[in-house]
């Protein structure tokens, strides 16, 4: 399975935040819209800088308590940006994201535009549904071979 048809069918919205954002409004922000991540934007060029996770979050106020909710999310994006392409199959993106410790992944145009997002679950839900199909369309197949013999 692409990941095009994973975006495709989970839509291709992609929240951002700005640079100088604090880290308060982005979990505000991601709250709000029930989402697990958000892209950080440059200021000027509107390009993918970063991407801020419930994990990052949650490490930054671990290790600098509250005054991190009050820093700019630059301070504790994920940088590089884990990213994938419309055209990568499905089960190499999730083995490099489990391999690479992290849950979402931006995707994008083979000419390089934001396409989407996509997270760790949305990756299984998607495999385990085509593996369902399969074994469907096996079970199918071997009951109609069992018709078929004389009995």
């Amino acid at each position: 399975m692409k990941i095009a048809a994973i975006v495709n069918r989970n839509g291709r919205q992609f929240e951002t935040v700005t640079e100088m954002t604090s880290m308060s409004e982005a979990a505000d922000v991601m709250h709000r819209l029930s989402i697990g991540s958000v892209g950080v934007a440059d200021g000027n060029t509107s390009a993918i800088i970063g991407l801020l996770t419930q994990h990052e979050l949650t490490a930054a106020i671990a290790q600098h308590g509250p005054h991190a909710l009050k820093a700019p999310v630059t301070a504790f994006m994920r940088n590089p940006v884990p990213t994938c392409y419309c055209e990568d199959n499905a089960a190499d993106v999730m083995r490099t994201m489990t391999r690479e410790r992290c849950r979402h992944a931006v995707v994008r145009s083979m000419l390089g535009a934001v396409a989407g997002l996509v997270s760790l679950g949305d990756l299984v839900a998607a495999l385990l549904e085509e593996a369902q199909l399969e074994a469907g369309v096996l079970r199918d197949m071997a009951r109609s071979h069992l018709l078929a013999l004389p009995g």
